[in-house]
């Protein structure tokens, strides 16, 4: 029986290397895969901190707003710069701690992201942008003269049909 207990012993060894070496397989294919994004991420956040150079060199020089979009520009590039730089799941941690401890500056860079890619996006556009076909007004009231002119109200009488003292005629 000894030989049978020596059988199954290295049937387990070797399922669990299987298992070992799938798991680091995994490991590895994740973290591949989150560097990617990550460099992915770096690339995205780069291009925000060059929309808001672009829109802080569009304010007028030394005024605070351009100085304040200057500021969040080198804050959003020095995120960038640690964003490539930084393991994963510390990045993760780090972002969200951050969030939780400046929430008014989280939405405001979140504002500020939306806006620059807004405007990028805009600005890539391929397409020239041309005017509505006539009579496709959205706003347009339907029954505007509708009337026939003999029907049309006349704006000298008033609601019960008489002409009153501030009429014009």
């Amino acid at each position: 029986m000894t030989h049978g207990n020596d059988l199954g012993s290295a049937a387990k060894e070797h399922v669990k290397e299987i298992q070992d070496q799938a798991k680091d397989a995994a490991a590895k294919t994740a973290t591949a895969h989150a560097n990617q994004a990550r460099d992915a991420a770096a690339a995205r956040v780069d291009e925000a901190a060059r929309a808001a150079d672009a829109a802080a060199s569009e304010m007028a020089p030394n005024s605070p707003q351009a100085q304040a979009v200057q500021q969040v520009a080198d804050h959003i590039e020095g995120f960038a710069t640690q964003l490539r730089t930084a393991d994963v799941q510390k990045l993760a941690q780090q972002a969200t701690t951050f969030a939780r401890q400046n929430p008014l500056v989280a939405i405001g860079g979140a504002a500020l992201v939306g806006f620059a890619a807004a405007r990028f996006l805009k600005a890539r556009s391929t397409q020239p942008m041309t005017a509505a076909p006539t009579g496709s007004d959205p706003w347009a009231n339907p029954y505007v003269n509708t009337r026939e002119p003999e029907e049309q109200a006349d704006p000298r009488v008033s609601i019960d049909g008489t002409r009153g003292a501030n009429s014009y005629g």
